[in-house]
């Protein structure tokens, strides 16, 4: 590893940190964006998934609902697992060079519509039926791409729950997701020892993030720090997604 992906790196995991700290969300795929310009995907994302699942351990535990939201969207990451497993291990193009292009055509899709002021709203008897789908589409492309940023995302916050319900569900459910996630790179081979030494290395440039972006919450809204990576997000996705032009 050169010393130029070395900084992109660890570049890349304060930056994600930092987002993970202003506003709870968007370590995996901001993470994996910026690595992109240094790294092949499959490598991005064995990087991604120790410190991605340290942070989601502490946000899933911290607040006295886990319980309770577990019963809630289980079946949600009870289908995202299973279609994770089975789209990464049956077709084989998790980490690939096309699935760097759909990662990027993800991330455009998403902070295009988390920048609208269109939200949808989702009562709790629709949840019954549609946590389940959600949880299949969702588990379905991030066996293609290791992102489970849609339609995961948009459909969590447009659900009637409580915005820390909602920071301590989002963790929980990454940590299905990202559990799942690690166990098909494994399969496939993806954490060789420079990967595997890395991945944990990366855990320390995240957690500065993480620090960084709670002390800059303090001082800045939540809202304006969403709205700042949600454009570098979509900048960054134009460039990754350049190969279906």
């Amino acid at each position: 590893m050169t010393v130029t992906q070395v900084l992109v790196i660890a570049g890349a995991f304060i930056v994600a940190g930092i987002a993970k700290g202003a506003i709870g969300m968007g370590l995996p795929p901001i993470a994996l964006a910026l690595m992109s310009f240094a790294v092949p995907l499959g490598d991005a994302l064995a990087l991604m998934v120790v410190p991605s699942m340290a942070t989601n351990v502490w946000q899933a535990i911290y607040g006295t609902g886990f319980l309770r939201l577990l019963r809630r969207f289980w079946t949600m990451a009870a289908t995202s697992v299973a279609a994770l497993m089975f789209v990464a291990v049956g077709f084989g193009h998790l980490g690939s060079p096309m699935a760097m292009t759909w990662v990027g055509v993800i991330l455009v899709v998403y902070s295009t519509m988390a920048l609208t002021a269109w939200r949808p709203s989702v009562s709790r008897t629709t949840e019954r039926w549609a946590n389940p789908l959600i949880g299949l589409a969702s588990g379905a492309v991030a066996g293609v791409t290791g992102v489970a940023a849609v339609p995961f995302l948009p459909y969590m916050q447009s659900l009637d729950i409580d915005r820390h319900d909602l920071v301590q569900a989002l963790g929980i459910m990454f940590l299905f997701i990202i559990g799942a996630l690690t166990l098909a790179l494994a399969l496939q081979g993806a954490f060789d020892a420079t990967n595997l030494v890395g991945a944990i290395l990366a855990i320390v440039p995240t957690f500065t993030g993480v620090w960084l972006g709670q002390r800059a919450r303090q001082a800045v809204s939540a809202e304006t720090f969403r709205r700042i990576f949600l454009i570098g997000m979509f900048a960054v996705g134009l460039h990754m997604a350049r190969g279906l032009l």
